[in-house]
């Protein structure tokens, strides 16, 4: 699958109003506006795991399209949410969130919407 494969951060939009919105802290957000995490992903079939390695921790989440599952967030909060492949985008959605994951060319794409702020982030193929 497209997806598979190892990206790096190398820009983003709106971070700070987003990570607000999503009740991080002051602290928090200035601790996590300059960091470049790397972001693994790799499928078997309809099951897709996203790692995602941050400096001080990493999170791992294993779903396959179309099964409601739980994921763990970066601050390590949990969330129900379900993924499905449209037009060759990753959505997943919940009850206060949607994000939308996508390719071009060796960019990771992925548009993050939470509470009526929507950050977007491009990552490099490594």
């Amino acid at each position: 699958m497209a997806f598979a494969g190892t990206y790096v951060l190398t820009g983003r939009v709106n971070y700070e109003k987003f990570a607000e919105a999503s009740g991080a802290t002051p602290e928090q957000i200035a601790k996590g506006k300059d960091v470049k995490p790397k972001t693994e992903i790799t499928v078997n079939g309809d099951t897709y795991t996203v790692k995602r390695i941050f400096p001080n921790q990493t999170t791992t989440n294993t779903f396959t399209l179309g099964v409601p599952t739980e994921l763990t967030l970066v601050e390590g909060k949990k969330a129900k949410a379900t993924v499905t492949l449209e037009g060759g985008k990753l959505i997943t959605q919940n009850e206060n969130s949607k994000s939308v994951t996508e390719l071009s060319g060796s960019e990771l794409k992925e548009t993050i919407t939470f509470k009526g702020e929507t950050m977007s982030r491009t990552s490099t193929r490594a």
